[in-house]
């Protein structure tokens, strides 16, 4: 095992340099794994850019790149090079998705966390994250990992496919506070006057397109869902998907939600854009008491006056955040594995979201080189 890894890291904004790395030495229950394939995320985007740093000093603030270089990448899969003595259900050669939040459990602290003790893995007091919180990422050669964090592949899904594993993760968390919320319409609820009859998602990215899918596939919403996009190659996936959709270049999204209505108006709103400009209009789209679910993140270019708007409708907000897990029996989290059966049975659609595949650790910086910002992207995966 060697000491030092090849990596590429971010050293300044937009700045990103071939590297030589420390790698820990591996423990018993660890496995040394190779990235074969790692998604592009939003979070990764808003880093590079410098909008973003949550590698934060011992004081909370954060630690400038040119301090501390961060190695991006925290949807990945990976082979596994080397099993720890005491790993027994993972091999050399298996692929694996990695639950990129090392939490209690793998960390084996003297106790465990209220958080995670209550199936709120991503909100771990001990939390530390692949490529986000300043732990190494997947944008290199190797890396250590504990195996417990380690879910394996058990079909012939491509590795590119697998690594949108942690994106519907986060969605499948989002479904499930969306359900636990004390709100006062409901998806399933028994009377027709407390059920969501309409619900909008903004944004149609991979949040976006994973929403459609999660609320038609797995969670049993069949009332009308619409969504808003300006890319039509999102709004043709999104439509394929399940949902009715609107392009905000031809009308403005009120009378459209308007006339879809009746003018009854939304009971539940789900921002998956992080566009300010989206965000500003759902005020005027909701009903009294409606669900505003907040996905996104950015906003930039609107000031904190405008949440006033929502609050003389009273609505109930959720804002969830990573794919935050309670785990099975052999301590792995389950929303990982559900999210990976999702897309090796072929419930969930990834391969059509996936629009950019970049080939080697030498593609990273072309992976953030502005093919995001041109029509027709989706979502982008290094592969190796």
């Amino acid at each position: 095992m060697p000491s030092r890894t090849r990596a590429i890291a971010l050293t300044a904004p937009q700045r990103f340099e071939p590297v030589q790395v420390e790698v820990r030495d591996p423990g018993p229950t660890d496995l040394v794994l190779r990235p074969a394939a790692v998604g592009v995320c939003g979070t990764d985007f808003h880093i590079a850019t410098g909008e973003a740093n949550y590698n934060l000093d011992a004081s909370g603030e954060p630690i400038p790149l040119e301090v501390q270089p961060q190695i991006l990448g925290h949807e990945i899969v990976a082979e596994v090079l080397e099993v720890g003595a005491e790993v027994g259900d993972l091999a050399r050669g298996d692929r694996i998705v990695l639950d990129q939040g090392l939490n209690c459990l793998s960390l084996s602290p003297d106790e465990i966390c209220e958080y995670c003790a209550t199936g709120f893995s991503h909100q771990c007091e001990n939390y530390i994250e692949y490529g986000i919180t300043g732990l190494a990422g997947g944008f290199s050669e190797q890396l250590v990992a504990p195996a417990i964090n380690s879910i394996a592949i058990r079909s012939d899904a491509s590795s590119a496919e697998c690594a949108m594993t942690e994106p519907l993760a986060c969605i499948l968390h989002m479904a499930s506070l969306l359900e636990a919320a004390n709100q006062r319409y409901r998806i399933h609820a028994p009377e027709a006057r407390d059920r969501v009859r309409t619900a909008l998602i903004t944004g149609a990215g991979p949040a976006g397109l994973l929403m459609v899918q999660v609320l038609r596939k797995l969670v049993g919403f069949d009332e009308q869902l619409l969504l808003s996009e300006p890319d039509p190659r999102k709004r043709a996936l999104a439509e394929r998907f399940g949902a009715t959709v609107h392009d905000p270049a031809d009308s403005p999204l009120h009378p459209f939600v308007e006339e879809a209505t009746g003018g009854r108006m939304l009971e539940l709103a789900l921002d998956a854009s992080g566009s300010g400009r989206a965000f500003v209009q759902v005020p005027a789209l909701l009903r009294k008491q409606a669900t505003v679910v907040k996905y996104g993140i950015g906003f930039h270019g609107e000031g904190l006056e405008r949440l006033n708007e929502f609050q003389w409708k009273e609505p109930t907000f959720i804002m969830p955040v990573g794919a935050s897990s309670p785990f099975d029996d052999d301590g792995r989290a389950t929303r990982y594995r559900t999210a990976l059966r999702a897309i090796e049975d072929g419930t969930v659609d990834v391969a059509s979201i996936i629009s950019h595949r970049y080939e080697g650790l030498d593609s990273v910086s072309q992976a953030f080189g502005g093919d995001q910002h041109q029509q027709g992207y989706v979502k982008g995966i290094v592969v190796s």
